[in-house]
Parts: C-alpha cells; structure tokens; sequence
C-alpha cells in the first residue's frame, strides 16, 4: 500500500507541474494573441479553444495535489467550533465522500471515454480532434483523487493525533471578534 501512495505521491506532483505548464502556455498564448490583434494581425485559429481545454485540463491537474497540500476548499470556522473527536470524525467522513465521488466519477468518465473512443467521436470546432484526448483527463485523475483521500483517510485513521482545528484567527482579514 505504501509504493500505491508513495507513487500516487509522485503522480500527484507531476499533474500539479503539468497544470502550472498549461496555465503558463494559456498566459503566452493570449499574450500573443493580444499583441497580434493591438498590430491588426489575424488572430491565432482556436486559441480561445485552447485557452477553454487548457481550463479544464489544469483544474483537474491540480486538484489531487490541492487535497494533498490540505488547500482545497474548507470550512475551518465549523471545524473549529467542534470538538477534536467530532472533527476528526467529520474528516474521515469528508474523506469518505470524495473517494466515493473520485470512484463514481473515475468509472462514469472511464465508460465515456472508452465509448467515444470506440465510436470515434471527435469534437468540431476550431480545431478538430477525437474526443477521448481529453475525456482520459477524468479517469485519471479522478484515479489520483481517490488514491489521494485514500492515503489521508488512513494516515487519519491510524493516527492518534486529533484533527488540527485550530482557530481561523489565522485567516487574513478575520479579526477575532469578527469570528462567530
């Protein structure tokens, strides 16, 4: 189990790296693309396009490595209200329901992807290309979510250190007496 994490660990870092690569491409591309249209050059064909692929390859890219870092979106302020049992039970259950959404969208997006792949499907626009270069995207990292919860679920498990619920004085731009 621990070479499944171990090497989850890395593909989750590679995805994480790929997004920021995709993001930095979409930037130089509507740079270009700005710079082309300010001289009346053409536009460049089916950058607004890519820019839309590139979205929703680096929103699924990070998001293992988000969960991994503890930087996905949260509610701190309920969990700091509760006790350390409470919260860790809650994040056990947390951790529950995204392996079971990773597993339901791993297998739905495999299903997809498999069917538009063997019926040839392609997507007509700008550009024109088979539509399971990006419907294996979802799979896999729906694949890298579940493995990713899975590893925190059990380190929680085992653990006898409670859930961190500290405070979310932290927060910038909260001051305390603005806390509930």
């Amino acid at each position: 189990m621990q070479i499944i994490f171990w090497l989850n660990g890395w593909l989750v870092r590679i995805l994480s790296v790929l997004a920021v690569a995709v993001i930095a491409a979409m930037t130089l591309g509507i740079s270009a693309e700005v710079i082309l249209r300010m001289f009346s050059f053409p536009s460049i064909v089916g950058s607004i396009e890519l820019t839309e692929y590139g979205l929703f390859i680096s929103t699924f890219f990070v998001a293992p490595y988000l969960l991994r870092t503890n930087e996905h979106i949260r509610v701190d302020i309920a969990m700091s209200r509760t006790t350390p049992e409470t919260a860790r039970r809650v994040e056990l259950g947390v951790l529950a329901v995204i392996m079971l959404i990773s597993i339901i969208t791993g297998v739905v997006g495999t299903a997809i992807m498999l069917d538009n792949a063997r019926n040839g499907t392609l997507i007509f626009k700008d550009l024109i290309f088979p539509q399971w270069w990006l419907d294996w995207i979802i799979p896999l990292t729906s694949l890298a979510m579940m493995l990713q919860a899975l590893e925190l679920f059990v380190t929680l498990w085992n653990s006898t250190h409670p859930v961190s619920h500290e405070p979310s004085e932290h927060v910038p731009g909260i001051r305390p007496e603005e806390m509930p």
